[in-house]
């Protein structure tokens, strides 16, 4: 799981959950849910306040993180003035976490041989990986940005591991927004992804597999929410255990999703590779405490929005909870 946590005085602080989960069809739905359900305990609110309450949420944090967690990074530049003009900027507050069906110790028909395949492919080892599914999350001056990407399975029939690509796609978006990204509007991340995906194209290595994508990414100051989706991966804005805004999936037909794929030496006719511009994009106003989840199809074919919703609502619970706490704590030591 990824920790972003952004304690600036003066500024309101938005939730966002990101969860990606391994796209199978038999995959386990209670692993799925204990994923979602872990986060009402290890989320805490980042809320405006002085340095005596940034210590006292640190210090709590620091004690609720018990299990497998790898935490970003906190901003290392200065805390920003208390001008009026930038008390309504937002950020923010992300975990991540995922589940790889090919763990699964599975005894049907069929499912041994191709474990026995898939043993013989030399796994990607990257800290932003799930199965074959990858993600990223990054800041700019200007925006929060996240993303995750779906690799498709059926490279593994070529000896080729399909996270490669997926996670090489994260990693080649997050570098373009780190090196500054300098505008983020509605169709800043339909070019990032292309600038992404050509970045992989002329890779010197050829990188050879297929992925569905989606990013999303904050406007700090307008409280923004720009999209792009390209695939059956996606999102929802959650607000007041409701969801207010969504990702429309694409697919050519069943179970082929969209996709941006490299194969050059491979001749199929069932292969798809699809361009970055026919990325759907969206531009949404968000509002403090909305909950934002994105996640791989994985999630999406195996949960209802009822279950997602029933998990965010638990989480919400324990924010609020966690809040007065602090609040209780912190007035105990200014007295």
């Amino acid at each position: 799981m990824y920790y972003v946590l952004n304690v600036l005085k003066l500024l309101k602080v938005s939730h966002c959950l990101t969860v990606d989960v391994q796209s199978s069809s038999k995959i386990n739905k209670v692993l799925i849910m204990q994923s979602l359900a872990i986060y009402a305990r290890l989320v805490a609110r980042a809320v405006s306040g002085t340095e005596a309450e940034n210590f006292l949420y640190n210090s709590l944090l620091r004690l609720s993180t018990s299990s497998s967690i790898h935490n970003s990074q906190s901003s290392n530049r200065p805390a920003i003035s208390s001008s009026p003009a930038i008390t309504r900027a937002v950020h923010l507050v992300t975990v991540t976490s995922g589940y790889s069906g090919h763990d699964d110790d599975e005894d049907e028909k069929g499912h041994l041989e191709k474990k026995k395949k898939s043993s013989k492919i030399q796994r990607t080892n990257r800290s932003n990986v799930f199965g074959d599914d990858a993600f990223f999350i990054a800041k700019s001056r200007i925006g929060d940005f996240l993303g995750v990407a779906d690799g498709v399975g059926g490279w593994r029939e070529y000896g080729i591991d399909p996270s490669l690509f997926s996670s090489s796609l994260m990693e080649a978006c997050k570098s373009l927004v780190d090196n500054k990204l300098l505008d983020l509007n509605p169709l800043t991340l339909k070019e990032l992804l292309s600038k992404g995906y050509k970045q992989l194209l002329e890779d010197k290595q050829c990188i050879i597999g297929s992925s569905t994508a989606c990013i999303v990414a904050l406007h700090k100051e307008k409280s923004i929410l720009h999209t792009a989706n390209l695939g059956d991966s996606g999102f929802v804005v959650i607000r007041k255990n409701a969801i207010v805004h969504r990702s429309q999936e694409q697919q050519h037909y069943f179970n082929s999703p969209f996709q941006l794929a490299i194969h050059p030496t491979i001749k199929d006719p069932n292969l798809i590779a699809d361009s970055p511009d026919v990325a759907s994009v969206t531009s949404f106003n968000v509002e403090e405490n909305d909950f934002i989840v994105i996640a791989t199809d994985g999630l999406w074919d195996n949960l209802p929005d009822s279950t997602v919703l029933e998990e965010i609502k638990k989480i919400a619970v324990s924010l609020f909870a966690f809040k007065n706490l602090k609040r209780r704590k912190y007035h105990q030591i200014m007295k």
